[in-house]
């Protein structure tokens, strides 16, 4: 009995201990940023701590200290511990076997994109976007937006890139004839013509599981591009009108094709 109980806590050890590395390489590679938002990272330093010190527990407990509550058995067959501890084992797994990808321009056909400038979404979806709403401090947005509003070129940046659109999108007349500069990927919708594009980029509030894409619209010679495909832009805000609704709109005087940056998502941060 003491040594199925001491294979056991073996095994949990190293289940504990493997899913210390796997975090441990993740924040390492820097890959974890496909699945957590950085407001996130000093959590997972601390369950990348927690875990290995729980594994090196597991491995020198000796006997394995029995539990003398009924609730707490161990598997009674082989077929059934198996079972239990792929369970555990797949995920640390497939994190050294497989490399970690961000979310591509097929997931903005299935979860729909949300415009500057309004909160519904334009396509039918087949997954509801989570993205949550965080509340700024105090006169925030009043700072944010006299800021724009005096600069000669709006220049989008990834830290401020959901605090700006959502600024714009509030006051889309206003906002009129600034030239602006960002960058995003190439989505489009079967109702636009072919030079106008939705240059989209992904929203996280916490992790992938909630993330929502957003977007703007902008018009000019952009017929050659294509789907999922990152640029980067400079024009002119205007407005417009599209399904009932006011939004920016950006007549483009540049565009310039990118490779795909290392981080694809935003974030939401004041």
């Amino acid at each position: 009995m003491k040594d199925r109980m001491r294979f056991h806590m073996l095994i949990r050890g190293v289940i504990f201990l493997g899913f210390s590395m796997a975090l441990f390489k993740l924040l390492l590679t820097g890959n974890i940023i496909n699945f957590i938002a950085p407001k996130m990272f000093p959590f997972i330093w601390l369950m990348c701590g927690a875990t290995l010190l729980l594994g090196c527990i597991q491995l020198f407990r000796g006997d394995g200290g029995t539990c003398l509550c009924e609730r707490h058995t161990l598997p009674k067959t082989t077929v059934a511990s198996l079972s239990l501890y792929m369970l555990f084992l797949s995920p640390i797994v497939l994190v050294f076997i497989f490399s970690t990808v961000a979310l591509d321009e097929k997931v903005a056909a299935k979860r729909g994109v949300n415009l500057t400038g309004e909160q519904m979404i334009i396509q039918d979806m087949e997954e509801e976007p989570l993205l949550q709403t965080l509340t700024a401090p105090e006169g925030y947005y009043e700072s944010l937006d006299k800021k724009l509003k005096q600069a000669a070129m709006i220049d989008v940046t990834d830290d401020k890139y959901i605090s700006i659109m959502d600024v714009i999108g509030q006051d889309v007349e206003g906002f009129a004839g600034k030239r602006i500069r960002f960058t995003g990927f190439v989505h489009r919708e079967d109702d636009l013509d072919k030079n106008t594009i939705i240059i989209a980029r992904y929203g996280i509030t916490c992790c992938a599981a909630d993330s929502s894409v957003l977007g703007m619209l902008a018009v000019g010679e952009t017929s050659q591009l294509s789907e999922g495909q990152w640029i980067q832009v400079e024009g002119v805000l205007s407005a417009t009108t599209y399904i009932d609704t006011l939004l920016p709109i950006v007549k483009l005087q540049s565009v310039q094709t990118i490779e795909a940056p290392r981080e694809q998502y935003v974030y939401q941060k004041f």
